[in-house]
């Protein structure tokens, strides 16, 4: 009966050894979300975080988490097509905001560590970057669904819900670079589940966040694939006003500056209106890629800029350059089976540093050396029976994997009867 045991136990064990050998090695990213508030500054904690927007948010610890609590964010260089493509046109959007008052773009300083599980089910899928999962609209906190109540599956494979596998919070990470009224050629958009992923803002409940843990580490811990999958610091931002030269012109009725695309609007003012062809400079030239490139370095100029303020940049860093991004970050091979088998290895691209697999020689293409061993094959999480139904709202099925894992405890244990 003791072998029996031991035998039971030394099966769950080996198991568990087989899929945690390998784990990602972390990798430093820098992205931009748009936004319509300005971040808080945090003295005692010298960070930027989200402000105390409803009434879930009481503490710096709820502020911080509220920073990238269940949200999109782009590469910084493909950040504006955003603004570009659905938030500026006053021929298609009333009022005198932007789309959900599109008003700021923050930078954001990420760690990011892949749970082991995420790497093992999406890591040769070619729709997705190399260390990364299926990219996941989310909108006001939650995974966006798809109809209805009803949760993507990706979503679902986050926490094994309606018998999905339990991948674990793998961010999302996919090319968006063909928007027809904004194609912006090195645009990636991520997706960085938090807790409760499957709940809005005002929703969420501590309980549901225990259950649905999400990947986001507390403030000043760094992820590792298992207690979370990514942290984050602001950097710093940029008013959109300021970029496309609202704050530069003045307003005849007060003989000031525009305070505001607000302001600006309420004067006559047009930002971009495709009925009337009517446009500030900033937004000529639309569909040209060359053009929409350039836009984005005028906004990564005018963060520098800012930094380089003593006023307007306190407390703010720089962008660091992609240069020292590579030399620091691991090599693409390392962490992803493609870039290990490619030919002429894999790139790292983009201050977001996404790979790319290399179709020719290249002084920033790495291929793995032949004395490094081959990407590990790795164990896929297993689909897990489970009540759960896949919509809004139904947090238990974040248990189902833990569930199936205890059944199958019990029955290897059954062997000692």
């Amino acid at each position: 009966m003791k072998t029996r045991c031991l035998v039971a136990m030394s099966l769950l064990a080996g198991a568990a050894d087989a899929q945690n050998e390998w784990a990602m090695t972390s990798v430093r990213s820098i992205q931009a979300r748009v936004v319509s508030v300005v971040p808080v500054w945090d003295e005692a904690n010298q960070a930027w975080v989200s402000s105390r927007y409803n009434n879930n948010i009481k503490t710096f610890a709820d502020q911080y988490r509220a920073t990238l609590d269940t949200v999109n964010t782009a590469s910084v260089e493909g950040a504006l097509m955003y603004v570009q493509s659905e938030g500026i046109d006053q021929g298609i959007v009333p009022g005198c905001l932007r789309k959900t008052n599109m008003s700021y773009v923050w930078f954001f300083d990420m760690h990011i560590v892949q749970p082991t599980f995420g790497v093992a089910q999406y890591a040769t899928d070619t729709s997705v970057y190399p260390e990364y999962c299926p990219f996941l609209a989310m909108d006001n906190g939650m995974c966006t669904p798809t109809s209805g109540t009803t949760l993507p599956k990706a979503c679902l494979q986050l926490f094994g819900g309606n018998g999905q596998p339990n991948i674990g919070p793998c961010i999302g990470g996919e090319n968006r670079v063909d928007n027809p009224k904004a194609p912006y050629p090195d645009n990636v958009w991520f997706s960085f589940p938090g807790s409760c992923m499957t709940q809005s803002f005002t929703a969420k409940t501590d309980a549901c966040r225990t259950v649905q843990k999400g990947g986001e580490c507390p403030f000043g811990v760094l992820p590792d694939g298992v207690k979370c999958t990514y942290s984050h610091s602001i950097l710093g931002y940029i008013s959109l006003d300021d970029l496309v030269g609202i704050t530069s012109l003045t307003n005849p009725q007060t003989s000031k500056p525009y305070t505001s695309r607000n302001e600006f609007c309420l004067a006559d003012g047009v930002e971009y209106n495709s009925v009337t062809g009517k446009h500030l400079p900033f937004w000529s030239d639309l569909l040209n890629t060359s053009a929409n490139t350039a836009r984005s370095q005028a906004m990564i100029d005018l963060y520098a800029s800012v930094v380089a303020d003593p006023v307007k940049g306190a407390n703010m860093k720089p962008l660091p350059s992609v240069a020292s991004l590579q030399a620091a970050n691991p090599p693409c091979y390392l962490n992803n089976p493609l870039c290990s088998s490619a030919q002429f290895g894999c790139r790292r691209r983009l201050l977001a540093q996404v790979c790319t697999v290399c179709t020719s020689p290249a002084a920033d293409c790495v291929v793995r050396p032949a004395g490094v061993a081959p990407f590990p094959t790795l164990q896929k999480a297993t689909s897990t029976a489970g009540s759960a139904t896949g919509n809004v709202g139904d947090s238990n099925a974040a248990s189902t994997a833990t569930l199936a894992a205890s059944v199958a405890m019990l029955s290897l244990l059954a062997l000692v009867r």
